[in-house]
């Protein structure tokens, strides 16, 4: 697996997915399955957050299915980004710090996808 892919540029703690477990996806599902689920998640990641909802309740539903799909796919970064927008929408907290995490996360992890689907 690439390594270049794995972390956000400037972020070297924080990866952008866990290659281990996107490893232990591709034994199970088979390298085709796990591109096109990956594929599956871009365009998600791509229809809730290229214009992400300005409706708190959107917003927060949009974040919520991204927390478990990215998740189940190993981008843990953006889960846990995610989890954070949703919880701050809930609660009636300034979104904006929190959206701005997840947009990064999500560019990164767009990029990620981009890579491990053309290697």
């Amino acid at each position: 697996m690439n390594e270049d892919c794995r972390r956000p540029a400037g972020h070297a703690q924080t990866p952008t997915f866990d290659p281990e477990l996107l490893a232990e996806l591709e034994i199970l599902f088979g390298r085709p399955r796990l591109m096109e689920l990956l594929g599956v998640l871009d365009r998600e990641i791509s229809a809730r957050l290229d214009t992400p909802a300005s409706e708190p309740s959107q917003l927060a539903r949009d974040a919520h299915v991204l927390v478990s799909s990215s998740g189940a796919l190993a981008f843990r970064t953006l889960s846990d980004a995610c989890s954070a927008l949703e919880q701050a929408c809930v609660r009636g907290e300034e979104v904006a710090p929190s959206l701005n995490t997840v947009v990064i996360a999500a560019r990164h992890a767009r990029d990620a996808i981009a890579t491990l689907r053309a290697a």
